[in-house]
């Protein structure tokens, strides 16, 4: 698919409804007019996201467990709301590995990707928005085979696993430092049990989130984790392949998510969604 679908954009509903003035709207008409070239009605904008990472964007389960087909999470209803102010229908992709999706925001093919963490090797590759969420950084390790970490430093001390994919610059740690081998939670854990890696790391929200499709990894009487003193927490972020045409949207999504955050909206979207 294009960079961005043709479209005849809504401007005067935008700017009535967003009380742009002056310069400013006309730089949002102009970004607008770049993006959307007149040629069809449709204003749909494709945006993936990581399969199943609960609680900002998971498929819902029924009364017995199983897997509907309706995409939710805290992340799924922000950014639907951020682009509806903008006019704009948002498809969400939630079928492809992380590593994939990231891949097709790169090359233009989706247009952006939510909940990605920011470091020096995608910043050569994507555009950020603003940061919209914060996540509580955690060790989480064997209870039979304790570790001793509360640093960075610590971390190289041990043998750690990780996701495929992830980034992990914020914890200190290059993917030479990790088993990167497997792309799901539940691998991940089984994992650390069979004593193939002493730890792994992960933000305190992501695990908690299990919770909403039935894994309450959290009180696993096998598993403990700790806090890192020095490592910062993770933001969330949306992401534009740097030479996309969608990335000159990303000005305009910041504007909406700096009006949200400041108005409490987006704590009040994040607060539905704890498990």
């Amino acid at each position: 698919m294009p960079d961005l679908p043709s479209a005849t954009f809504p401007f005067p509903a935008l700017l009535r409804t967003r009380g742009l003035k002056g310069c400013t709207a006309l730089a949002v008409m102009l970004i607008l007019a770049a993006c959307f070239a007149t040629g069809s009605h449709a204003t749909d904008i494709s945006v993936c996201v990581d399969q199943d990472s609960p609680p900002t964007a998971y498929w819902a389960r029924d009364a017995q467990g199983n897997k509907t087909d309706v995409l939710t999470g805290s992340s799924i209803e922000l950014f639907r709301t951020v682009f509806a102010r903008m006019g704009l229908n948002v498809t969400y992709l939630a079928s492809m590995p992380w590593v994939r999706c990231m891949k097709t925001v790169e090359v233009g093919s989706v247009n952006f990707a939510i909940d990605a963490y920011i470091d020096k090797d995608r910043q050569q590759l994507f555009v950020f928005s603003i940061p919209y969420q914060t996540f509580t950084p955690q060790v989480f390790f064997d209870a039979n085979r304790p570790v001793s970490v509360t640093s960075k430093a610590d971390l190289k001390k041990y043998k750690g696993c990780g996701m495929l994919g992830w980034s992990y610059e914020h914890y200190g740690l290059n993917p030479a430092d990790l088993d990167l081998g497997v792309n799901e939670y539940k691998q991940l854990f089984a994992k650390l049990k069979a004593g193939r890696c002493d730890y792994f790391v992960e933000e305190l929200e992501a695990i908690a989130g299990f919770k909403l499709l039935g894994f309450n990894y959290l009180d696993d009487p096998e598993i403990k984790h700790g806090a890192l003193t020095d490592v910062e927490g993770a933001r969330l972020f949306l992401i534009a392949g740097k030479h996309s045409s969608s990335a000159r949207l990303v000005p305009e999504i910041d504007r909406v998510l700096q009006g949200m955050l400041a108005s409490g909206e987006v704590a009040r979207i994040i607060a539905k969604y704890q498990p």
